[in-house]
């Protein structure tokens, strides 16, 4: 099969409680992807989602604009619809954070998408805690392989064991014809969750979206490690842990309500 060169690359990074200095440092290296990419003829735009952001700066392009907090997955549905409407369209789209996601991450992914067929690439980040040894790449490859085998049919227990218990994956690139095809479910699925927890969807799309294209083909995602976070300097404490893993319980089944298959 013959693939179609990447010509054009659209980053998207939420904002909203982010301090001004991180973002800046964020944009530096933002700008070194621009030169990077830009040498190999390849365009790239980077865009903030301002989520009622704190602090952005002046110069930052901006495609979303929230005057008040909505949360983040309202935010991601609204910035991935607009990005199906700039006028020179993506080839791929990568969401990214500024707090913990390098973006010279993207030259890998661009890389990597350049040379496979995959829809959609995931970039899991290792967190660990201060003082303790960083763990062992040998283990985090084979949690992401526990973790990726459980995706279609969903495995509910693997799921909740490894999303964001050992890693979160909210560094993620999507070609956009797959993006096209899943955006109506990850709309619909601010309206299921509020009827399944009874409150608005804060985060927890980034899983969605990862079930949803699992669903739809399981042999068109793949998983790009992405990168080691700074150690964890407070306590994650039993009861935070426990609600995260609440939350992606409720997400769980959304994505049931929206047609997942399950082990």
């Amino acid at each position: 099969m013959t693939l179609k060169p990447i010509a054009k690359v659209v980053a998207i990074t939420p904002c909203w409680n982010e301090p001004l200095g991180m973002i800046q440092q964020f944009q530096n290296r933002i700008e070194e992807v621009r030169r990077r990419l830009n040498e190999k003829n390849i365009g790239f735009r980077h865009f903030f989602l301002d989520d009622g952001a704190l602090e952005l700066p002046d110069e930052g392009s901006i495609l979303v604009r929230h005057q008040k907090n909505e949360g983040l997955a309202h935010t991601l549905v609204d910035g991935y619809e607009k990005t199906f409407f700039l006028k020179e369209g993506p080839d791929i789209v990568v969401r990214l954070d500024c707090q913990e996601h390098d973006p010279l991450k993207i030259i890998d992914i661009v890389d990597h998408l350049d040379h496979t067929t995959v829809g959609a690439l995931f970039l899991p980040i290792c967190y660990w805690f201060k003082d303790d040894p960083r763990p062992r790449m040998a283990e985090i490859t084979q949690q992401i392989a526990v973790f990726t085998g459980a995706l279609s049919p969903i495995r509910t227990e693997e799921v909740l064991a490894n999303y964001n218990q050992r890693f979160p994956l909210g560094y993620q690139a999507w070609r956009i014809g797959l993006l096209r095809k899943l955006w109506p479910q990850l709309e619909s699925s601010l309206g299921i969750f509020e009827d399944v927890a009874g409150s608005k969807m804060t985060w927890g799309l980034d899983l969605l979206a990862i079930l949803l294209a699992a669903k739809e083909d399981p042999n068109k995602i793949d998983f790009l490690f992405g990168g080691w976070s700074p150690p964890w300097t407070e306590n994650r404490g039993p009861d935070k842990i426990k609600a995260q893993a609440d939350k992606a319980a409720k997400m769980i089944e959304v994505a049931r309500r929206l047609g997942c298959t399950f082990a």
